[in-house]
């Protein structure tokens, strides 16, 4: 009997240890990606150590992450279809980009490093990353998909591009259909609004922000985003605030292990 109940007391710790981890359990894959060395728009002091740092601290919480920093359109293309062999089994798959963004009708668009725009049609015909076009090619595999994006809305170009974006209705699929479910999708700030980049050397206040949350043990990732907007908001004198769309169907939680008793060091 003293072996037996020796035997059962190993697998209830087993059991009660493989259960307080779920974080270990799921596939967690990020592509992050920071552009600041443009040759043909204005440098960006901060966006490389941003996507430095968003790296780091993914990979605390559980995250296989992907990184590139000042990448040419060849080098970007190049790094998302690497990243989206990954997606295809991931249970959370997220991007993160930092860099110059901009928008022309509908669609949104990143920057590489080697962008050279000087009409509509440089836009569209393939100087830039198109980000609907990005999520549906690397995205759309994994369970829960997560974007944020943290791209100043100045606007360097004339006609009717606007910086960074409009209100968009989301991801969507190849067919033009609305996105898949589970997908969440923020911006550093709404329409209409400045991006403020920081002093250099510092991060962002959206990057910084997303820094302080996202590894908060035990909080969902609507609350996280509460909590971000309101640290952005703070951080800029209420000169910014985040937009996002989400048609998430299931909680999600970037470092699901609980909060530490009050008390605890």
């Amino acid at each position: 009997m003293g072996a037996f109940r020796r035997i059962c007391l190993l697998a209830l710790l087993a059991a009660c240890c493989f259960g307080s981890t779920p974080a270990l359990a799921e596939e967690r894959v990020a592509l992050v990606i920071g552009n600041g060395a443009y040759k043909n728009l204005p440098r960006l002091d901060n966006t490389v150590g941003d996507a430095q740092a968003m790296s780091e601290l993914l990979k605390s919480v559980g995250f296989k992450v992907t990184l590139g920093t000042d990448l040419t359109r060849e080098k970007m293309t190049a790094l998302m279809r690497e990243f989206g062999k990954t997606t295809a089994d991931a249970d959370i798959a997220l991007v993160y980009y930092a860099g110059t963004g901009v928008a022309l009708d509908d669609s949104e668009y990143f920057l590489p490093v080697d962008a050279s725009i000087k009409t509509e049609s440089d836009i569209r015909l393939g100087a830039t990353i198109d980000l609907n076009a990005a999520i549906d090619q690397i995205l759309w595999p994994a369970n829960v998909k997560l974007v944020f994006v943290d791209a100043p809305r100045t606007n360097p170009f004339p006609g009717r591009m606007t910086a960074c974006h409009p209100a968009l209705p989301g991801p969507r699929e190849p067919s033009g259909e609305p996105s898949p479910e589970n997908s969440f999708i923020v911006f550093a700030t709404g329409p209409g609004q400045e991006i403020l980049d920081g002093e250099e050397g510092s991060h962002r206040p959206f990057t910084q922000a997303l820094l302080e949350n996202i590894a908060v043990p035990g909080v969902e990732i609507g609350e996280m985003m509460t909590k971000v907007r309101a640290r952005v908001t703070e951080l800029t004198n209420k000169g910014q605030m985040p937009w996002g769309s989400s048609n998430l169907i299931t909680l999600v939680y970037l470092n699901p292990n609980p909060p530490a008793p009050a008390g605890a060091k």
